[in-house]
């Protein structure tokens, strides 16, 4: 399940029944609203290889400066185990998170209010979400039937509309450093 993150000075992970994070639940939680139209076929351009990528490689201080850059070493498996996460020096709590997740059906049935839409010829899920004052919006995309990239942007006092478009730019990038498979 991916968990809500809430960075804090240290970035430690989070004791206690997380919340779900920008529109994901598990299999037991019913979503408030009905779930997004089912994505008839899920599109990968060019499938990725992932094999011995490091996820705190994946967004580099040059690929974050656009969002205020990263502040302290990046987090491994945090917010979610495979996933690498940032402190951003915009704000408190800002930030850039990317990894890997599981199949795009598994992340769909999870997101059910994510906004199904297109990167570079992959299938994305995008979903945001006001939680404490920052805008956060998530995007899983597909990248080889087994797997997507996961890439989060969490801003304090953002637009949806922003936070979402710096997420597309963080997520291209991450997605031209896999090779193909």
């Amino acid at each position: 399940m991916l968990l809500l993150f809430a960075a804090t000075a240290c970035a430690a992970q989070v004791s206690g029944e997380p919340v779900p994070a920008a529109g994901f639940y598990d299999n037991t939680t019913p979503p408030s609203e009905p779930p997004s139209t089912a994505v008839t076929q899920v599109r990968i351009a060019t499938p990725r290889n992932i094999e011995g990528i490091d996820a705190c490689g994946l967004l580099t201080p040059v690929d974050l400066a656009e969002v205020g850059g990263p502040v302290g070493p990046p987090h491994a498996d945090n917010p979610i185990a495979g996933a690498c996460a940032h402190l951003l020096a915009s704000g408190p709590e800002n930030t850039a998170a990317a990894g890997f997740y599981e199949p795009f059906d598994t992340a769909f049935r999870r997101q059910p209010r994510g906004v199904p839409s297109d990167i570079e010829g992959h299938t994305a899920l995008l979903y945001c979400e006001l939680v404490s004052n920052h805008q956060t919006c998530t995007a899983a995309t597909a990248i080889r039937s087994d797997r997507t990239l996961l890439t989060m942007l969490s801003m304090q006092g953002a637009s949806a509309a922003d936070t979402a478009d710096q997420l597309f730019r963080l997520t291209t990038a991450a997605l031209h450093k896999l090779p193909p498979a």
